[in-house]
């Protein structure tokens, strides 16, 4: 499936531009003359080398032969776009932007790939259409329309007057492009639309990546991928196919390249969101597997349309409606074209009983508490004999957990007293079979000791060697037994990735989609 790093590769000041290439002395006199300010001193040096460029498309490679192997004239930019110079893979070359016969509205993707650059453009495409007062899940978009989204995308990347850049293939597809420069949103609208079915069939997908970002300019791409944490080039070479990164996605849905979607700078740690134009935004499965929040112009949107990411794969997910309240019945509509979860389209109901999340901190909290004694400390593992018998019933098996014990070594703060105590548990009397040391379970990324007890030993033959009264042992608890907290770890475990998706907007909702029976019960991909 696709991927991308949501989160850009974090990295210290120091790193980063001694990663770029900046003598370690250099790079300590920008952080010097920036006063100790990640991003400025970054910026001082993007502008003292001459990478703060006006957004110029970026000429020829000076120092090597412009013939290149693969046999055409290749721009220095094309490394900017892609992992290698290289031939593109067919899943980008033979991707446009045709929509699916049965489901007018959604795009088909029949190959890995390019999901990230899809689901931008048909969020974008749905945000514009919703306002039409005949727009419904059925809705059939016209080239016009598909023009207006594509022009949309491209025009926030022209910033004071610069020209906006429209690419079509100047000979085979995949090779030299011959580049249109508008002046205004007016002669983009009229461009895009005399070559818009070169935008739907193959290559489609490349011309508007080539578009926005010559669009957006060759040295001011580079300045905001730096900026925000980040490297290239736009897409990245994994599982054997190239992907779309968060700053591809980020260029496309508003006109700058800069890859982190979180509510903190990763330079630091300041206040982070995006400023938006289209009424768009972005939910990602990473928010409950990092702890990552998700700035506030994304998770909240203008319009109730998202683009969906699980981890290694983009989708769309949008309301009909406008969602003004946060606390009742909401009906979603999920796209996902690609086989073979897909071509898709799900009807969704969330019932959002708790509300939607609230807006980020100011400040980025920390959000671990040491547990006090009694209280769970880790969950270890669901019972397998449970999940053989109930293996979509994750709500009803009993878990195996660790109990939380004074130990001086482990650091945090504790429980702020204005917030309800964590249930606390008894160790229990000793129970036959065999058991798990607390005492080695501590220590077990030290000692790389995870085995159990044979039943009947009171003794413990791990490294720890205590009496199993001294150790302690794991306890069961069915998960109705577990505290809320512990119980929204194991959600994030083992639901869906569409539900753990949308929690992230609407925590705790009841989510349930009407076409599982079609798709043999499997929930919506994401």
């Amino acid at each position: 499936k696709n991927w991308i790093p949501v989160i850009s590769h974090s990295r210290n000041t120091m790193e980063t531009l001694v990663a770029m290439g900046v003598p370690v002395e250099q790079a300590q006199g920008y952080l010097e003359m920036a006063g100790g300010n990640a991003e400025m001193a970054i910026n001082l040096w993007l502008q003292m080398s001459g990478m703060d460029g006006g957004g110029g498309m970026g000429g020829r490679s000076s120092g090597s032969d412009p013939k290149s192997k693969l046999g055409w004239d290749v721009p220095d930019w094309y490394s900017l776009v892609w992992p290698e110079v290289a031939n593109i893979p067919d899943s980008w070359i033979k991707q446009g932007m045709a929509f699916d016969q049965k489901v007018p509205i959604g795009i088909v993707q029949p190959k890995n790939g390019p999901c990230g650059v899809l689901a931008a453009v048909q969020a974008v495409l749905i945000s514009q259409c919703r306002k039409k007062e005949n727009f419904s899940e059925k809705y059939k978009p016209t080239l016009v329309d598909l023009t207006e989204a594509i022009t949309a995308m491209l025009s926030q990347g022209s910033k004071n007057g610069s020209p906006i850049r429209i690419c079509t293939w100047a000979g085979k597809i995949g090779q030299e492009v011959k580049v249109t420069e508008a002046k205004s949103v007016e002669e983009a609208r009229k461009a895009v639309g005399e070559n818009i079915k070169l935008f739907q069939a193959e290559g489609g997908c490349v011309l508007l990546v080539y578009s926005a970002a010559l669009t957006r300019g060759v040295d001011k791409i580079k300045k905001d991928i730096v900026s925000e944490g980040g490297e290239g080039p736009l897409t990245i070479s994994a599982h054997g196919h190239w992907l779309c990164t968060s700053e591809l996605v980020s260029l496309l849905i508003r006109g700058k390249a800069g890859g982190n979607v979180g509510a903190y700078s990763q330079l630091g740690g300041a206040p982070h969101d995006w400023n938006m134009k289209l009424e768009v935004g972005l939910l990602t499965a990473d928010e409950g597997k990092q702890g990552m929040i998700v700035c506030d112009s994304l998770k909240t949107p203008s319009a109730p349309v998202w683009l969906l990411h699980g981890g290694d794969h983009f989708t769309t997910l949008w309301s009909n409606a406008d969602l003004k309240e946060g606390k009742g019945t909401h009906t979603l509509y999920h796209w996902n074209g690609l086989p073979p979860g897909g071509p898709r389209l799900s009807e969704i109901k969330a019932v959002a009983k708790y509300g939607e999340a609230p807006k980020a901190p100011k400040k980025r909290v920390d959000t671990y508490k040491k547990p006090q004694p009694g209280e769970i400390e880790s969950v270890v593992q669901a019972h397998p004999e449970d999940k053989k018998k109930r293996p979509d019933m994750y709500d009803t098996w009993r878990y195996e957990v660790m109990l939380a014990v004074e130990d001086k070594s482990v650091k945090g703060p504790e429980r702020p007293k204005d917030l309800p105590p964590e249930p606390k548990f008894k160790q229990g009397s000793i129970t036959p079979g065999p058991w798990r040391c607390r005492t080695c379970y501590a220590n077990r990324f030290k000692t790389m000791y995870f085995k159990l007890n044979p039943a009947g030993a009171t003794k413990c033959e791990g490294p720890c060697g205590k009496s199993r009264e001294e150790a302690g042992w794991s306890i069961w608890l069915d998960f109705k037994e577990l505290p809320r907290s512990q119980q929204s770890v194991i959600h994030q475990r083992e639901a869906p990735k569409i539900k753990k998706i949308l929690w992230t907007k609407w925590p705790g909702a009841e989510i349930t989609y009407n076409d599982d029976t079609d798709f043999g019960g499997t929930p919506p991909s994401a």
